[in-house]
């Protein structure tokens, strides 16, 4: 059972909140949540998602290949550089996208979600075949416009994927040796898990997903265009097939919307069926993991049975999701500071703040061990104890504080006018310490930001440092990277 958490939130409980569900929060926004009850919060985090506008499509959404092969030998290979040339280019230039998006998304549960389901049906660019940004661009969008619905329908969506036909090599899967890979982590990864299936399983789900392909060469002719996957009759298997102990009769109408209807979606509804307890525990089970604790041990049992019986009804995210949030379990203190920050929240969460160049930040991030629409497998980013070692946490200090570091004088003094703290030191590094650190600010935390921020000044004096902004630049940025030093910094 999830008990509804009962009290009005307060600063702490805000803090929680927006820093499970946003990558980039602010002192106003915290503000803003402030005695709202967690029904009200929770609502207007999703609400925010569906009404706030979307970042806005790369303008080359929509360029496209020409076939290579056809040229001549001796300009074969000019032609391949040039298109991993933009692959690469244009994934680079993606992923920094996202990272603004993120960055602006900071009231409302949009682009967390976004993030998860990217890394739970993972798809990478970086491929023995050229993977345009256009398939990882419209995957992302998919990603963002099924965020809060229903994760069948986004289960039937992603098998057609275009991005996902070529990752796991369903683009062009025939019915005399159909590949199984992407068979093989429907159930595996991204439905019912491990122990759920059969190897005979998974080759009869290859079978279903025969004779489909898409095209990435404006000029190959494919019927539907560019990009839009498309069937072909005959290279799709028609005979009957055993799935998870159900039979899928034999095809008589091979046509796309009659295969799609027929077998793909039956496919889907039989795992949602027969293995209605395994999916629900699965996904209910990792995203309590990506909202709550990630921890390596069970989450409790309890509460997971709970998330599933309310998951399973009809496979709507928003209530198992809402439900979680707005309990009393979510916000229970031990459940406070012990979630270690991915790179993205790291990053993004600091970025927001300064002007940092789009491709140092991406940098870090990377070395860090994230790297947006590139997981390092098929099963996604570990996450965890993974996130920070003696490699990573000393580098995020380096960079994170020189990020601070080359901020402009007059860009740091006026970003603390949005903590509405006047001349008082210790207002001041209060609100930044609930800002950045995920726990209520303790007397001797405030107490020691505040004598470094002052370097041995009495308190009164920070309006006269004030006044000198190379002076009250310099304070505020070592009081700031010694805060990026805690490990406090880096848990949510």
């Amino acid at each position: 059972m999830l008990t509804p958490y009962s009290q009005k939130l307060n600063l702490s409980d805000a803090r929680h909140l927006l820093g499970r569900v946003t990558f980039a929060s602010s002192w106003k926004t915290i503000k803003s949540f402030e005695n709202l009850t967690a029904s009200q919060a929770v609502n207007l985090l999703f609400d925010n998602a569906l009404k706030s506008p979307a970042p806005t499509a790369p303008a080359w959404k929509d360029d496209s290949f020409k076939m290579f092969w056809t040229l001549p030998k001796d300009e074969i290979q000019k032609a391949l550089d040039e298109i991993y040339g933009k692959v690469y280019g244009q994934n680079y230039e993606l992923k920094r996208w996202w990272m603004e998006a993120m960055k602006n998304d900071n009231a409302s549960i949009r682009e967390k979600l976004t993030l998860f389901w990217h890394g739970h049906f993972t798809t990478k660019f970086v491929v023995d075949e050229p993977m345009p940004a256009q398939l990882m661009y419209k995957q992302n969008k998919l990603f963002r416009d099924s965020h809060q619905g229903n994760f069948k329908k986004l289960v039937e969506n992603i098998i057609l994927d275009p991005a996902m036909l070529i990752f796991l090599n369903g683009n062009g899967s025939n019915k005399k040796a159909p590949n199984e890979n992407f068979s093989r982590e429907l159930l595996e990864l991204y439905t019912c898990g491990i122990g759920n299936y059969t190897e005979t399983d998974v080759k009869e789900g290859a079978r279903v997903l025969s004779g489909w392909y898409v095209s990435i060469y404006a000029d190959e002719g494919t019927p539907p265009g560019v990009y839009v996957p498309f069937f072909v009759p005959e290279n799709h298997d028609t005979n009957s097939k055993t799935y998870l102990g159900r039979s899928i009769p034999p095809t008589t109408q091979n046509t796309q919307e009659a295969v799609l209807k027929n077998e793909i979606k039956y496919l889907v509804d039989i795992i949602h069926t027969e293995r209605k307890g395994a999916v629900a525990r699965f996904i209910c089970e990792k995203l309590y993991r990506f909202f709550l604790y990630s921890s390596s041990e069970n989450p409790p049992s309890d509460v997971i049975a709970y998330m599933m019986e309310i998951f399973s009804r009809d496979w709507e995210i928003k209530p198992v999701l809402m439900a979680l949030l707005q309990s009393q379990h979510f916000f229970d203190t031990k459940n406070r500071s012990v979630q270690i920050k991915t790179p993205a929240e790291t990053v993004v969460g600091i970025t927001a703040h300064f002007d940092v160049d789009g491709e140092w930040k991406e940098w870090v991030m990377v070395t860090m061990g994230q790297e947006l629409l590139n997981p390092p497998n098929v099963a996604g980013w570990p996450g965890y104890r993974q996130w920070l070692d003696s490699r990573t946490f000393p580098f995020a200090v380096q960079q994170l504080g020189y990020f601070i570091w080359n901020q402009k004088q007059d860009y740091i003094v006026k970003w603390i006018e949005g903590f509405d703290a006047g001349s008082d030191p210790k207002v001041l590094i209060e609100r930044i310490l609930r800002l950045f650190f995920a726990k209520e600010p303790n007397t001797a935390q405030v107490d020691k930001y505040t004598k470094i921020l002052l370097s041995g000044s009495p308190d009164y004096e920070w309006a006269n440092i004030l006044k000198n902004e190379e002076l009250a630049a310099f304070r505020l940025k070592i009081a700031l990277i010694e805060m990026i030093k805690s490990p406090a910094f880096h848990l949510n």
